[in-house]
């Protein structure tokens, strides 16, 4: 994990909550979708009024899949999947449906009316612009423009003069161009704040480190004064039989407070095993009366107080993030905690819900990466994340890292089950 994902998880606690390119993306898509859906249903009035004049089969078939390929964009940007190819099968649809219209036409169009389907020409301009790099979004603009100008001036499309032909291209280069403009710059301004919003996360990360640096060094230079240093003297001094024993029980009494001082940093107190599933159900609050908790072989298991703090905080995310994310609560959930045959201690957080990629998951959501995985690494521990698309999801946190256990599949006729 880097500094600046630390930096982000005291973000987050803060109640910070980042603005990235992500979100604005996600923020385009829907507002330009929407756009383009509202801006479609005032295009039907025409399309009804001139039924007449088309071939029905032809203009059933172009108004079927030029609106349904709209309908598509908006619920693709609110369901936040597959955005980017459906915006760009829109605007290939678009060009398709212009192909094809003259055959929707048998005679010739009134001349002062535009086309229902020349109207909806800054639909898919807005969502190209959108879905593509701007190289290519300029090509589709440039390219719609000219096959809207090019058909106005056919019979097909009113066979209006060259001039308004062209105006009516250039309205549509006009539009796109300048919705291509703010995109960008909105972009970039998103990236700008992703990278000042790093930057100073990165900064704060560092200050807490070089605290706890200075910390850790005040306390050893202070255990060094008190003990090795009077220690060492205490034998460069000896000169006598007696003052040398001295000196040696002293060097082993202070290798004894090195030691001791070694193992109280790195862990602390013990706590047993079996109080880890009562930490983690009384802190999951509300969210445990989805899980049913059990525990396995946790006799005469302990653990260090702040592995106990770092797993019962892991767990609690892991349980926090299934009830989010999994499905409702008719999806069976359990939380497992093992203790194994080398003293080691294995928590599993189980839902059979949708399960999700890792891989997907957003930069600024910090729940996985940050308040389970590095917290897990942070005393020592490993986290092994277990999950599919439509199979379930399961959490191992194991401590220490080196402890292995197979992910149970039910809970076991000798484990003690928690209602």
């Amino acid at each position: 994990m880097t500094t600046d994902s630390r930096g982000r998880d005291m973000a987050a606690r803060m109640g910070l909550a980042p603005i990235g390119s992500r979100r604005i993306e996600m923020l385009l898509a829907g507002m330009v979708s929407l756009f383009g859906l509202l801006f479609a249903a005032t295009t039907l009035p025409a399309l009804v009024e001139h039924w007449d004049r088309f071939r029905p089969a032809v203009a059933l078939m172009l108004a079927v899949a030029v609106y349904g390929a709209v309908a598509l964009a908006a619920l693709a940007a609110l369901l936040h999947q597959w955005t980017r190819p459906v915006f760009s099968g829109v605007g290939l649809v678009y060009l398709a449906a212009l192909a094809f219209w003259p055959l929707a036409v048998p005679g010739r169009y009134a001349a002062d009316v535009s086309p229902w389907l020349f109207a909806l020409a800054g639909v898919p301009c807005a969502l190209v612009v959108v879905a593509a790099r701007w190289q290519l979004s300029v090509g589709y603009v440039v390219v719609t423009a000219a096959s809207v100008g090019a058909l106005r001036t056919e019979p097909a499309g009113g066979g209006a003069s060259t001039s308004a032909a062209v105006l009516d291209a250039s309205y549509i280069v006009e539009v796109g161009l300048a919705l291509l403009l703010v995109v960008t710059a909105v972009r970039r301004a998103a990236r700008d704040v992703d990278s000042a919003q790093g930057a100073a996360l990165t900064r704060y990360a560092d200050a807490q480190i070089d605290e706890a640096t200075e910390s850790e060094r005040v306390r050893t230079d202070a255990l060094v004064h008190d003990s090795v240093l009077t220690t060492f003297l205490s034998a460069a001094s000896a000169q006598t039989p007696e003052s040398q024993a001295l000196a040696a029980r002293m060097a082993v009494h202070t290798m004894k407070v090195l030691s001791r001082a070694t193992v109280a940093s790195q862990v602390g107190p013990k706590v047993p095993t079996a109080e880890l599933l009562h930490r983690i159900r009384e802190d999951a609050g509300g969210v445990a009366d989805r899980f049913e908790f059990a525990t396995k072989d946790v006799r005469d298991h302990f653990v260090p107080e702040n592995v106990a703090d770092a797993i019962t905080s892991a767990a609690v995310q892991a349980m926090t993030n299934s009830v989010k994310h999994a499905g409702g609560p008719e999806v069976p959930r359990s939380v497992l905690v093992e203790g194994t045959a080398d003293g080691a201690v294995c928590v599993h957080v189980e839902d059979r819900g949708r399960g999700f990629d890792p891989s997907k998951v957003a930069s600024e959501r910090l729940g996985l990466r940050v308040s389970i995985i590095e917290r897990m690494s942070r005393v020592s521990g490993a986290v092994d994340l277990r999950t599919e698309l439509g199979q379930g999801t399961t959490f191992v946190l194991s401590w220490p890292a080196s402890a292995t256990t197979a992910a149970p599949a039910a809970v076991d006729d000798d484990e003690t089950v928690l209602a």
